[in-house]
């Protein structure tokens, strides 16, 4: 990824931060965003120490604001020159019993969760449009394609969502040279996001895993991505036990030209 600029939200910790350091280590440029600015910094600093990108800035944003998401775009683009590659990793977490859950909780994820990737997607879009080059990656929960947990509801919601604009973009940017993805976390992959609401049940209910599980997790799932930016598809499965249903589900998108018609933005 030598020369490629690699945007990512959410990049101040959990797979945000695993991703900008795996791509990082590919020899990318790298934009931090995120709204904690200095966990956000403190990913910058590890990138810079690593030795194998040229650049890397911390650029704080709130992808709840339109006008935060416009001038990341902006300035990234103008410190960089250009953008190659958006993930958008940026969450929150909420969880509950669902009469529980008030219109303002449904509102404030659906603002970061669906809205905030609605928000960097449509901020890039003209950039890679005018390039004719991008690729442009949204992150969705296993709940948002298999939908089990009862106290989850809320939260799979937005990410089945996302995974319908996903896929709605994908099909409008055929033969644009933009690259669509949708990155499926597994059914044992850490949840996205760092702030979080219970609702009737105390405190979030966890995986059990320890913090090392959990980050050596989030390594593992950057791991794959990277294989994705040089192996491009639209669906790619978080957990290779999830290979199957993904293909069953989106395997149309990159088997058909007239579905996807992309191309590799490391043409």
């Amino acid at each position: 990824m030598s020369g490629k600029v690699a945007l990512i939200t959410g990049a101040g910790s959990g797979l945000g931060r695993s991703v900008a350091l795996a791509f990082a280590r590919q020899g990318a440029n790298i934009v931090a965003a995120d709204f904690d600015a200095p966990r956000m910094e403190r990913t910058v600093d590890e990138i810079l120490r690593l030795g194998t990108a040229e650049a890397a800035i911390a650029l704080a944003t709130d992808v709840r604001s339109d006008t935060s998401v416009r001038s990341l775009a902006r300035s990234a683009i103008k410190s960089m020159g250009h953008v190659d590659v958006v993930v958008n990793a940026a969450g929150v977490l909420l969880q509950g019993k669902l009469d529980r859950i008030t219109s303002q909780d449904w509102t404030w994820m659906l603002d970061t969760n669906l809205m905030g990737a609605v928000r960097t997607v449509l901020a890039f879009l003209p950039h890679m449009t005018e390039r004719r080059s991008g690729h442009l990656i949204n992150v969705v929960a296993f709940g948002g394609l298999h939908p089990e947990n009862p106290l989850t509801i809320a939260y799979d919601t937005g990410h089945a969502a996302l995974a319908a604009f996903t896929e709605g973009l994908a099909h409008q940017t055929t033969g644009s040279g933009i690259q669509v993805s949708l990155f499926c976390l597994g059914s044992g992959s850490p949840r996205i996001g760092q702030n979080t609401r219970s609702r009737g049940i105390g405190r979030w209910i966890g995986d059990g895993a320890a913090p090392q599980e959990g980050m050596q997790a989030a390594e593992r799932l950057a791991g794959v991505l990277v294989d994705a930016i040089h192996n491009p598809r639209f669906a790619i499965a978080g957990d290779p036990q999830d290979r199957a249903s993904v293909e069953q589900r989106w395997g149309h998108m990159d088997r058909s030209p007239e579905s996807s018609g992309l191309v590799s933005p490391l043409k």
